[in-house]
């Protein structure tokens, strides 16, 4: 996907706390530098701290944030994320009692392979292919439909898993954490002793 960032207003600039569930979202997040910040993910964690902003705590997905926050009483939450996204945080922090406002500050287009993008993956014998969403997944089967080598699928989460419509994989397995460090981990698993391992095949 190619990530495009929107312009957008917030009705109420008047918070207390400050959610970032995607490092896309670090540089709509600029002018509120300052605000306790909550992450989901250590990529978007990083990327917020590198950016100046007072990051109080990272959760691995959106259940763990809204199970943290719901904690912190009454109080305005301001979400900034893509226009697509899952977990309905806005909606479950309102209802625990932290009024929670959302504004969309990135699209995230689908992007179709070149020629010799194409050419180049549908050459290989077998692919590595991450899932980190559920329309992620999606797009990517629908890219991947005429492929005939073996495909391995590594989902952040059975949703990814579930929403693969794709050509039948060799192998499917699901993170038993869904962060990026636990991906990286499951990927390389499947790395060791493989010909994409000594350099046989692009990953």
């Amino acid at each position: 996907m190619e990530i495009v960032a929107l312009p957008f207003e917030c009705a109420d600039l008047n918070f207390d706390h400050l959610v970032l569930t995607s490092r896309h979202a670090v540089s709509a997040a600029a002018p509120f530098r300052g605000v306790p910040t909550y992450c989901v993910g250590k990529a978007t964690r990083e990327a917020a701290m590198a950016q100046g902003h007072d990051v109080r705590d990272v959760f691995s997905n959106a259940d763990e944030l809204v199970a943290n926050l719901s904690g912190h009483g009454a109080g305005h939450v301001l979400h900034l994320h893509g226009r697509h996204t899952r977990g309905e945080i806005a909606k479950r922090l309102s209802l625990a009692g932290l009024e929670t406002n959302s504004c969309v500050v990135y699209e995230q287009n689908p992007r179709q392979w070149s020629a010799p993008e194409r050419q180049a993956i549908q050459a290989e014998m077998s692919l590595i292919v991450p899932l980190y969403s559920p329309r992620s997944a999606s797009l990517t089967a629908k890219l991947l439909a005429d492929f005939r080598g073996d495909l391995t699928l590594i989902g952040l989460s059975q949703a990814c898993l579930d929403a693969w419509d794709g050509p039948h994989p060799k192998i499917s397995l699901c993170v038993d954490h869904p962060d990026g460090e636990a991906m990286q981990h499951a990927i390389a698993s499947q790395l060791r002793g493989s010909p994409l391992e000594r350099g046989g095949h692009r990953v």
